[in-house]
Formats: structure tokens, C-alpha cells, sequence
């Protein structure tokens, strides 16, 4: 087969998972029940999907939940897009890992995704994906947390300078968030640092590589409370984060 042949061959089943399992997200699925979370007329509930396939002995849990917003389908769309993509892109670099890394050493490889409501507020929706994945023949590496935020007024996904004051409360957040990160690691971690707003403070993350044991796989996952970042932050968001 040739090279273009393969990377069309790739977008196609790409293509095919994105679009199963956004319609899941939009249609239903298997709902996990007595876990859905409202507010005023937006609902966060459940589903568990399970993925096999036999070819490559593989097994994607994903646990995730479907956004309705009762009378704006369009804009729970969008959400459920957001969290469809970060989902596929776990799951890409998963599939991209069996293929050139594991062993066929008859083990199964799996891949977890636990996805954590941070904050819910009609204003935004903020999300946390824990992956935990298992490779034959490898050593497993810890949990990686990463993080997607929607904003309902605006109708997509905000990221960290939307956060913040300016450019410079930005870094200066991003400092103290990685700083704590690493205080009590004994490593050399070379990471690149996510976050996302949560009651009360923000969630935080770093993945990379310890460069002290060979560039061996990093991710440290803590969090910063409000009260060390709060005169950063700009005051849009701050309501959203102080909401009792």
C-alpha cells in the first residue's frame, strides 16, 4: 500500500470514529445513571462507551458526558464537538502508540478516559479528561490530566488568556501554577503546564519528561486555590469561580 494510500486509509477511520461517536454524545449512548448535573437549562449527563477491536487487541473505555441545553441544540453541539475532539485526540495518540511502540505479546492494550466536571455555570462549562492507558510489553506511564473549557456566551472553547488580566497576570499565574507543580518533585521535569478554572481555584496539570531519569514520561497533576492567583484573574471569570 502506498504512503498516500495509508494516510488516506488513517483519515478515513478517523473520520468514522469522530463521527459515531459524536453522534453518540448528541443521540444518546449508554447513559450512566443518577450523575447528571444541571444548571438552569443546561444538563451534563452521563454515558459509557467501550470500544474493541480485535485486530490491534485493543479496549477504549471512555466515560464522558452529553451537553443538552434545553432550546439551543446548536450550542450544545458545539460543546459536544469540543469534548468529541479532545476525546479523538486521546485516542489517536493512543492508537498511534499500539501501533509503533507495543508489543504482540497476546496482551490486551487498553485506554481509559474519565472525564470530570470542574465547574458548571451558564456562563461556561469547564472539563478535566484523566487518560490512563496500558501498552503490551511497556512499563505504564501515569495518568495524563488535560483539560477542555467552553464558554456558552461566546459559543466555543476558551483557553488561558482568556482567563487573565493581561499577557503578563497570565505568566505570572502560569509560574506559581508550575512552580507548585514541581516543589515537591524530586526530578528535573521539563512539562508542558494545562489548567482549567474549578470551584474555588483552578486545576493543573504538566506533561513531559524527566530529564533526570533519561527523559523518562512526566505528568504531575495538583491544583491552585483562588486565593494565590485571584487579583490575575479577570473579573469576567471570577464570578464563575466564587459561585457558592
Amino acid at each position: 500500500m502506498t504512503k498516500q494510500k495509508i494516510i488516506i486509509a488513517g483519515l478515513i477511520v478517523t473520520a468514522v470514529f469522530v463521527g459515531l461517536f459524536y453522534i453518540s454524545l448528541q443521540r444518546g449512548g449508554k447513559n450512566v445513571p443518577n450523575t447528571a448535573i444541571k444548571v438552569d437549562q443546561t444538563t451534563a449527563s452521563w454515558q459509557k462507551i467501550t470500544i474493541e477491536e480485535a485486530r490491534n487487541n485493543t479496549i477504549i473505555t471512555i466515560n464522558s458526558p452529553k451537553i443538552i441545553i434545553y432550546g439551543n441544540y446548536d450550542l450544545a453541539s458545539k460543546a459536544n464537538a469540543a469534548i468529541a475532539e479532545r476525546i479523538e485526540y486521546a485516542k489517536d495518540w493512543f492508537t498511534a502508540s499500539v501501533s509503533t511502540a507495543a508489543e504482540d505479546n497476546g496482551e490486551t492494550n487498553t485506554l481509559s478516559i474519565d472525564t470530570e466536571v470542574l465547574l458548571l455555570t451558564p456562563r461556561l462549562i469547564s472539563l478535566a479528561f484523566t487518560t490512563t492507558e496500558h501498552l503490551a510489553g511497556i512499563k505504564n506511564n501515569d495518568p495524563e490530566r488535560t483539560f477542555v473549557v467552553f464558554d456558552f456566551i461566546k459559543g466555543k472553547s476558551v483557553f488561558g488568556k482568556d482567563f487573565f488580566h493581561d499577557t503578563r497576570a497570565r505568566l505570572n499565574v502560569e509560574k506559581t501554577m508550575k512552580d507548585s507543580l514541581r516543589v515537591n518533585y524530586p526530578g528535573q521535569a521539563n512539562c508542558d503546564l494545562l489548567y482549567a478554572p474549578k470551584k474555588s481555584g483552578f486545576a493543573t496539570s504538566c506533561i513531559g519528561v524527566d530529564e533526570s531519569r533519561g527523559r523518562a514520561h512526566l505528568s504531575l497533576i495538583g491544583e491552585t486555590p483562588l486565593s494565590s492567583i485571584q487579583e490575575f484573574l479577570a473579573p469576567s471569570v471570577l464570578p464563575d469561580i466564587t459561585k457558592p
